[in-house]
């Protein structure tokens, strides 16, 4: 049976940490939430670690200077874990175990060219051709590209079997005040179309634990996930063994999944 509750002073006190995601309950990628800075203050003053779950193609840290830069200062959080800190790592492991040739060439699918998550590896940046070995799907572009441009795109590489790794997972992104498809839209094409795509990232085990690790390793009944999505905050934490609070208010918090029932919903995250 879920639970509605009109702020998370309610419930705080029943747990040891917090896992939250960023966008859609922290903030849109332009403007902080009301209310959202003032819990993740009064979680620090009660001494309730707190890290940022994120299924962005980014790197942790450039995650971590957008929160800096929205007025989090970077004491609130134990740690932030982004999707696409664990792209690179599998790309790292893939180097590391011959999976992946040195040199090879990675084709990137991002926002602002952003090309940080193969920084420092023994790859190269390419453009879809005969020369990619990989697809990163970091992040979408739909102000410049539709889904069918980017299926047209990708087709040639079906034939080859390139793989693809989604760095973010989610369907559905901030736009100019609005929503468009997300990365995960790319990558549910890519194997649509009969590509072989590896996900990280929420609804993932993979990224809760990493979450968890982060918190000092607290039972994970002991711990809260806030976020929007159903599908991927919610489902993910529950298979976890975590605690959750739906924000419906979230871009994708009126998304219904079957199945998917939170611990509690509130409207919009306040104190």
């Amino acid at each position: 049976m879920t639970r509605s509750i009109d702020g998370l002073s309610e419930i705080a006190g029943t747990f040891d940490a917090v896992l939250v995601d960023q966008f859609g309950v922290l903030h849109d990628g332009r403007q902080v939430f009301e209310g959202s800075l003032p819990c993740m203050q009064a979680l620090q003053e009660r001494g309730i670690p707190v890290v940022a779950l994120t299924n962005s193609g980014k790197r942790a840290s450039l995650n971590s200077d957008r929160l800096t830069r929205l007025g989090f200062p970077a004491r609130l959080f134990a740690g932030v874990i982004s999707s696409g800190e664990l792209a690179r790592a599998r790309i790292a492991g893939m180097l590391d175990d011959g999976r992946l040739r040195p040199g090879a060439g990675i084709t990137i699918l991002s926002r602002d060219e952003d090309a940080s998550v193969i920084e420092g590896l023994d790859v190269r940046q390419v453009k879809a051709s005969p020369d990619t070995d990989i697809i990163l799907i970091a992040g979408a572009e739909p102000e410049r590209l539709s889904r069918e441009a980017y299926r047209e795109m990708l087709a040639p590489l079906i034939a080859r079997a390139v793989p693809a790794i989604c760095a973010n997972p989610d369907r559905i992104m901030y736009l100019n005040g609005g929503e468009a498809f997300g990365a995960g839209c790319i990558a549910e094409d890519y194997a649509a179309m009969g590509g072989s795509v590896l996900t990280v990232g929420k609804p993932g085990r993979e990224m809760f634990a990493a979450g968890i690790r982060a918190l000092g390793d607290p039972a994970p009944a002991r711990v809260l996930m806030i976020g929007d999505s159903p599908e991927h905050d919610i489902a993910g934490a529950r298979k976890a063994g975590c605690k959750t609070l739906h924000v419906r208010g979230g871009i994708q918090g009126g998304l219904d999944v079957a199945d998917v029932e939170a611990d509690y919903t509130i409207d919009r995250l306040r104190w």
